[in-house]
């Protein structure tokens, strides 16, 4: 493979000469970065980097960059399942040429500038840029340099862990099997093959991420990643190696698309890629449940709400507005049926709720076993599938949900995110800090999205429930949306319910919206 003295030179201490990244890291400085919409300093074209999230959960595109007078790019993308981004590279600007990486950051949460953090590939607290060097993760290295003929030079870097898989694929051409424009690294789940003492599981035993005990000599991690992807890099010294396959150039390509995870890596069309909405958009997040009681469409149109829920497989008789999604439910045992199935997956939907409060014994009245024997059918749908929602314990160890995960982790069943339902029987301004500590606790157990599919202020303590007064309901509506909204780990939230019909805590008297019903309109 054709490689470039001049690039390993200047890769040199990010990829192979360094004992802790960080120290071959530019930080960001405030008016020191290019932001991914900025306009190019020069007349002259620049390429383009496509992000692809081929991952089954939420990850936040960190970069960093050589200290050689590289510009730091701010404003990195936030990609769901599916999405893509694509960025300029500004290897015109500051030293008049870009080295620098991309990776995946997985499994964040906190307050933007103060408690964001990631659990895998973290980079400081911010959500669309790094400012301390990664933790240690897989790369997707690249060198754009005008004054190279031979430029970019791009490969993919397990030097020092590796998590979601990646690939690096140019654009705008058939790639060969082999030699210069083909692709990088592979598509492949490394996770399962890691050695025992090299892997790092969350709480609930899923894998986070393999880590090189030894980056600059072989070992059984680096001998894993070379047998299942040689077209990476495994260890530090791995270029120098006769015949190797893992330094790459195409001068053909006007830009190259970075895959993470384990799905398609076709490239994208750069000119039809959309920056992902940040995770704190809340025109994305917020919608209501409802049943289809007397003008519930006109009510839903008017509520603000961008999603609904109303616990069947189908919208029914409630009409589903223009530019408001819909998801679907198979509710109990009893709607895992052809038609219930096949009704789900019309009208465009994309996610799939399970079986509605199964360790109840007045919804769906489920054991883990029993649901996790019928979680094929509900997978076999393509859609993205969130778990069982249960009415409560779900941060429990040993409960219905945690019993419920193992057991999908042990069947190799698909778990895309994670529905919880709260209810809160302390109406006071400390109500909003309980909800937070329950959701904060279930995305520190299984690390996956939390939808929060069901909530409000309600004492069920006693036989007959209590219900807050306006006021205090009102508050809470504030408080709360605006914690959700900070929450990066919560992808939707649905306040319970639409219509004051089916509960006190209803937003709408028929058609018209009451003092809840306008706070949370507003709310955002």
């Amino acid at each position: 493979m054709r490689r470039r003295t001049s690039f390993l030179l200047a890769l040199l201490l990010v990829i192979v000469g360094v004992t802790g990244t960080a120290v071959a890291i530019q930080t960001h400085r405030a008016g020191s970065g290019t932001n991914i919409d900025g306009t190019p300093a020069a007349d002259v074209a620049d390429h383009t980097i496509t992000l692809q999230n081929r991952t089954s959960s939420r990850i936040w595109v960190g970069s960093e960059v050589n200290a050689d007078g590289s510009t730091a790019i701010t404003g990195l993308p936030v990609l769901d399942p599916g999405q893509s981004a694509t960025i300029r590279v500004p290897e015109h600007e500051g030293a008049g040429h870009w080295r620098g990486t991309f990776f995946a950051r997985q499994g964040c949460s906190g307050d933007e500038g103060s408690t964001f953090h990631c659990v895998v590939g973290d980079c400081g607290p911010y959500a669309d840029h790094c400012s301390l060097g990664q933790q240690p993760t897989g790369l997707a290295e690249f060198n754009f340099d005008p004054a190279d003929s031979a430029a970019p030079w791009y490969d993919v870097s397990y030097v020092d862990a590796v998590a979601a898989p990646i690939t690096i694929t140019p654009n705008g051409l058939t790639p060969p099997a082999s030699g210069e424009c083909a692709v990088a690294g592979c598509a492949e789940d490394l996770l399962s093959a890691c050695p025992a003492d090299n892997l790092t599981k969350d709480p609930a035993g899923h894998p986070l991420v393999c880590t090189n005990p030894n980056r600059d000599a072989k070992t059984p991690y680096s001998d894993m990643v070379n047998q299942k992807c040689p077209t990476a890099y495994a260890w530090s010294k791995q270029d120098a190696e006769p015949g190797n396959k893992v330094m790459y150039q195409c001068i053909r390509c006007s830009g190259l698309t970075v895959a993470f995870g384990t799905g398609t890596t076709a490239p994208a069309d750069p000119a039809t890629a959309q920056p992902a909405p940040a995770p704190t958009a809340a025109p994305a997040r917020k919608g209501v449940s409802l049943n289809p009681v007397d003008g519930a469409s006109q009510a839903l149109a008017a509520s603000g709400a961008s999603w609904y829920l109303n616990w069947a497989s189908s919208t029914g008789a409630v009409t589903k507005p223009d530019g408001v999604d819909y998801v679907p439910m198979i509710w109990g045992p009893g709607s895992v049926t052809d038609a219930e199935l096949s009704a789900a997956t019309q009208g465009g939907t994309k996610e799939l709720l399970g079986f509605n409060e199964p360790d109840n014994p007045k919804q769906a009245n489920m054991t883990p076993e029993q649901a996790l024997d019928l979680w094929p059918r509900l997978e076999a749908t393509g859609l993205r599938l969130g778990a069982p929602a249960v009415a409560a314990g779900a941060d429990l160890d040993g409960g219905w949900l945690d019993r419920f995960m193992k057991g999908a982790a042990d069947r190799n069943l698909r778990v895309d995110f994670i529905p919880v339902h709260w209810y809160g029987s302390d109406f006071g301004p400390d109500a909003t800090d309980q909800l937070r500590g329950y959701l904060q606790a279930v995305w520190d157990r299984y690390h996956k999205p939390v939808w929060l599919t069901e909530y409000g202020l309600i004492d069920f303590s006693q036989d007959t429930p209590r219900y807050p007064g306006e006021q205090e309901q009102t508050d809470f509506i504030k408080s709360s949306t605006r914690m959700l909204d900070s929450l990066g780990f919560v992808e939707r939230y649905a306040w319970f319910t639409l219509s004051t019909v089916t509960s006190p805590t209803g937003l709408y008297d028929g058609t018209t919206a009451n003092a809840s019903g306008r706070v949370y309109q507003d709310a955002s």
